[in-house]
């Protein structure tokens, strides 16, 4: 009776472990089915990219729309744009439509896995020292100035000027005053009123970025910017994204060039190179 026990027992075991081992067999054989990304291949991926600027983490794209949405979970970069296409983004892997060290990350991907991909800067997008200028935070300009029509278009938004006519200057943030208009020589001159001792607003959506006109004299007002919160995007596409107490640049390249890029990466859909 024991040994016929003991015989059950044997037999219930080796049933067991030959169901266990078909059971692992199978999954791993499964497995080796599952689609890996490779040079050729063209793919379709969801993903959101950041940077830390300040130690924070702040996103400058997404084809993702709960990332796109959500201003708190996920900062927004000052260049980050709503675009409000939400479609995979679809490349061939290898045809350096994207930048290397994206393409790099996501071969041997799974499909359906998700991963983040580390850029260093040269595998990103590069740096342009060229594309840089530094300026004093105090500076100077002349009460009566003299600009070209062009010119002054472009600092006041005006098509034409009128004479005897204020207007806001969106480079300063205080008035102006049209005293000549000479259409001959393409000039118009003007004279800047900003008072002693005021802040003013250059660009009207930018509260970060302030003029303190410290004094007017000998024809000239010394004015200070105030930089209260880095980094500032201008509306001319360039950046404030560095300041001393005497200093501040200016910044034409992308904000992500010269930086670390993280991607946070998902694989939906892969068609295999023949």
């Amino acid at each position: 009776m024991r040994a016929s026990v003991y015989a059950l027992i044997v037999t219930i075991i080796v049933i067991i472990a030959g169901v266990s081992a078909y059971w692992w067999s199978t999954g791993s054989h499964g497995s080796e089915n599952v689609p890996i990304v490779k040079q050729g291949d063209k793919i379709s991926v969801k993903y959101y990219g950041y940077i830390y600027y300040g130690g924070e983490r702040v996103i400058f794209d997404t084809n993702i729309k709960e990332v796109a949405e959500d201003n708190i979970t996920y900062p927004k970069a000052v260049s980050y744009k709503w675009t409000g296409n939400f479609d995979p983004l679809t490349f061939t892997v290898g045809d350096h439509t994207m930048i290397p060290g994206f393409e790099k990350g996501v071969i041997g991907m799974k499909l359906n896995e998700t991963k983040t991909i580390v850029v260093p800067p040269s595998e990103g997008y590069p740096f342009d020292w060229t594309k840089v200028q530094n300026y004093s935070l105090v500076q100077t300009i002349p009460v009566v100035e003299n600009l070209t029509l062009q010119d002054f278009k472009k600092r006041f938004n005006q098509q034409n000027p009128l004479d005897n006519a204020i207007y806001r200057d969106n480079e300063h943030g205080w008035y102006c005053l049209v005293l000549q208009i000479n259409p001959t020589n393409n000039i118009v001159t003007i004279m800047n009123e900003p008072q002693i001792g005021k802040y003013y607003q250059p660009y009207q959506n930018i509260s970060t970025l302030k003029i303190y006109v410290e004094n007017i004299k000998d024809g000239k007002i010394i004015y200070k910017y105030d930089i209260e919160k880095l980094p500032i995007l201008l509306p001319n596409g360039g950046i404030i994204d560095w300041q001393n107490s005497t200093m501040f640049r200016i910044n034409h390249n992308k904000e992500v060039a010269g930086k670390t890029l993280y991607f946070v990466v998902t694989v939906i859909k892969i068609e295999e190179s023949s």
